[in-house]
């Protein structure tokens, strides 16, 4: 295998494999959807803004979808939290080596995250405030609009990245990341799918009963409103299609397999008959109910649960070797550092045949460097303890225990909990007695 094969911390998972990768994909998908609500909510609210310039019904609606996104960013992160533990308990190796390789964007997603969170809060608390100078007004939705486009594309270089550690020699950044092969597709398919579940989203709340109060808008208005969402949805589903053919062609190879492919298309393929659906419901000039926009919304969740199940399926196949590896070589390392304890082992014990003093050959392993028989050097000299501690082997012991440090001008002693009790009163009784 062409690529790097770090060595991993031989620690058992704190559940069955099983169970977390099943945590993964249905917490995975929980939190995307509020990330779509979010997203999507934060664009149409930008051009409902927009198109309020000239019909300011919009500029209301604009406000009513601003409410909501400050709810849907705070659902978005909280549900995130699981799925990203998740997958730094799964792939630590990974998706460590991924988040270091981009590492000044990585680090600055909490920043941008902050920095959006604080634009939200302004752009709803204070859009009275905002809502007649219109350039300000406008700018602020956009600058929070680019945000939340802008810190997805960082989670998905990262996650990306991780599946191909063959690419991680050639990585010289977030852009050299970000300009891999898949990148750019994937993140247009999760945009477009902001699109559409923001606008179905949104064509269900201004349906809501209260709705014509809250906003004070007539019903004609209201049934305009929700067809413009519609009519977004409609097309976004459109794109989606096709973003997704050019991300399910452009995927690498060593990720693919045959049920991949079936679970790709059969999520897919429940867009079909959902667009049809919404052709109709478009085609209903008169009506204002939207037959089937239930169904719709049906197919759509269960496309995004198939798609989540082939995502992970994918996961799980372009990084099988690796982690084979991985694991091939931690224990290799096991092993080595077995094989070195029982060799020192055994030299002690030759040590310890030839008559050498108990506790000499540790004394001069680990602490001989730092205590000189008669000259004090990084720590006293060794006439010095053996002047403090005379008689009190177990003295010196406890405070190899929990060393500390008594004299200002000198470092700390480093503690050795590597070392047992009876190895310390060995060492301890070693000092005394030497001369």
């Amino acid at each position: 295998m062409n690529a790097p094969i770090p060595r991993d911390i031989p620690l058992p998972l704190p559940a069955g494999e099983g169970l977390l990768e099943f945590l993964l994909i249905v917490s995975f998908i929980v939190h995307i959807v509020f990330v779509h609500l979010m997203l999507g909510g934060s664009i149409f609210s930008l051009i409902c803004q927009i198109k309020g310039l000239k019909t300011p019904d919009f500029e209301k609606v604009a406000y009513a979808i601003m409410r909501t996104i400050t709810v849907n960013k705070s659902l978005a992160v909280v549900m995130g939290v699981a799925p990203l533990l998740l997958i730094n308990t799964l792939y630590a190796p990974q998706f460590y080596a991924s988040s270091a390789l981009i590492g000044d964007a990585w680090m600055s997603v909490v920043p941008l995250v902050t920095i959006a969170f604080l634009i939200a809060y302004a752009h709803k608390f204070w859009w009275n405030h905002f809502v007649n100078i219109r350039e300000l007004h406008i700018g602020i939705a956009l600058m929070e609009t680019l945000l939340f486009l802008t810190i997805p594309l960082i989670f998905m270089t990262n996650v990306n990245l991780m599946l191909f550690p063959e690419r991680w020699p050639d990585v010289k950044g977030f852009f050299s990341a970000m300009l891999l092969p898949n990148v750019i597709q994937r993140y247009l398919h999760f945009v477009t799918a902001s699109v559409l579940f923001g606008a179905l989203f949104l064509v269900w709340l201004v349906g809501r009963r209260g709705f014509v109060d809250e906003v004070a808008l007539s019903a004609q208005r209201i049934a305009e409103v929700r067809r413009f969402f519609y009519v977004f949805a409609f097309g976004a589903v459109i794109v989606q299609i096709l973003t997704g053919l050019i991300v399910l062609v452009s995927l690498p190879a060593n990720g693919m397999s045959w049920e991949i492919v079936l679970l790709l298309l059969l999520g897919g393929g429940i867009a079909l008959p959902a667009i049809g659906w919404m052709w109709q419901d478009l085609q209903d000039q008169e009506g204002s109910g939207f037959k089937y926009f239930n169904r719709v919304v049906l197919m759509f969740v269960g496309s995004v649960v198939i798609m989540g199940m082939a995502r992970h399926e994918y996961r799980e196949n372009a990084l099988a070797d690796h982690k084979t590896a991985i694991a091939l070589k931690t224990a290799n390392y096991q092993a080595a550092v077995t094989q070195a304890r029982n060799d020192a082992e055994f030299s002690k014990n030759n040590r310890v045949a030839a008559n050498e003093p108990s506790g000499a050959a540790d004394f001069k392993q680990y602490c001989s460097a730092c205590h000189h028989p008669e000259l004090p050097t990084v720590g006293p000299a060794l006439q010095e303890i053996k002047d403090a501690y005379a008689g009190n082997p177990e003295g010196i012991a406890a405070w190899t225990k929990a060393p500390g440090k008594k004299r200002p001008d000198s470092m700390r002693m480093p503690g050795f909990p590597q070392l047992s009790d009876q190895q310390l009163m060995d060492i301890a009784n070693y000092m005394l007695d030497t001369h």
